[in-house]
């Protein structure tokens, strides 16, 4: 048996099990019949156990040995290589990876708080609610300062959604659909090895990005506060979240972010180390860029809905 510790949340619809040890992440949500999230079966077996693998896991020291657990977490914007200013993850000991503590729980709901991060000058705590009466799931993030300077960072929200169970499928409606209006320009390609996510503009008020065999990400201004995944059937998992027109925010002005990959047998070009080994996507939320003065708290509140149905655009 796993000595991982884990929390359950359960609803009448739905279950969620949240990780609190590797960055207080979602590692599970089960609803509408299907398993949302991606979670790295090198790592967790089907009854979220920990393999063997995840128990002589190296050092975090580059792409290369980045355990990537899956599921729904927090990390601060811009990510970044280049200066101070950037968050150099992951890999990343405290915010992805360290252990998060247990604050408060209950049936419906667990507060978690990450460790003081130095690289950052942050700690993360994450907040998630399930309500008992309807398939709603809140995900509240908050970055406070907890240095004694003035630190700038945007709060990221990271979404793996398993996507294996979409091969092969002709669904029209099946992918991430974007809510968007006329503040939208064309998409930002962030990453492109192997292709790139595509937006099509479905209709003034929304676009879909179809799942592909691509490598690549790319990012979405001019947003409405929402995206939806789609899957084979018509069953939706859909984010909404505050958008602040005019503020600055991370990747060129990226409010929604999507990363897409699939199996590769060679490393990235551009993030040597990284192999991706399963199909999945990554729908990303940001808020904007924020300066915080020591003790400060910036906060970014993600409500996720489960519907039987995609959204009407």
């Amino acid at each position: 048996m796993s000595e991982e510790p884990l929390i359950t949340l359960a609803a009448p619809w739905g279950e969620a099990v949240v990780l609190p040890g590797r960055g207080g992440r979602i590692i599970s949500l089960r609803a509408a019949g299907r398993e949302w999230l991606w979670r790295n079966p090198e790592l967790l077996d089907a009854s979220l156990a920990l393999t063997p693998a995840a128990r002589r896991l190296p050092a975090p020291t580059g792409f290369a040995s980045w355990a990537n657990w899956g599921g729904d977490k927090t990390w601060p914007a811009p990510q970044g290589w280049s200066s101070p200013e950037e968050w150099a993850g992951p890999p990343d000991p405290v915010l992805d990876a360290g252990a998060y503590a247990v604050l408060e729980r209950d049936d419906l709901r667990v507060r978690l708080r990450s460790g003081d991060d130095p690289r950052t000058g942050l700690a993360v705590t994450r907040t998630v609610t399930m309500q008992a009466d309807q398939a709603v799931l809140v995900v509240e993030s908050e970055l406070e300062n907890v240095t004694d300077h003035p630190v700038r960072w945007a709060a990221w929200t990271v979404t793996q959604f398993e996507t294996e169970s979409f091969c092969g499928h002709d669904d029209p409606r099946c992918g991430v659909w974007v809510g968007l209006t006329d503040r939208h320009r064309a998409p930002v390609t962030l990453f492109a090895p192997d292709g790139a996510p595509v937006l099509e503009r479905v209709s003034p008020s929304a676009g879909r990005v179809p799942v592909r065999d691509v490598v690549g990400k790319i990012g979405i201004g001019g947003t409405a506060g929402w995206l939806a995944v789609v899957a084979p059937g018509g069953a939706t998992l859909t984010q909404r979240f505050d958008v602040r027109p005019g503020a600055p925010y991370p990747d060129q002005g990226s409010e929604v972010a999507i990363w897409m990959q699939y199996p590769k047998d060679e490393e990235l070009e551009g993030l040597e180390g990284l192999r991706p080994t399963a199909r999945l996507v990554e729908a990303e939320t940001m808020s904007p860029l924020t300066s915080l003065a020591p003790g400060e708290v910036l906060r970014h509140r993600v409500t996720w809905s489960v519907t039987p149905t995609p959204p009407h655009v």
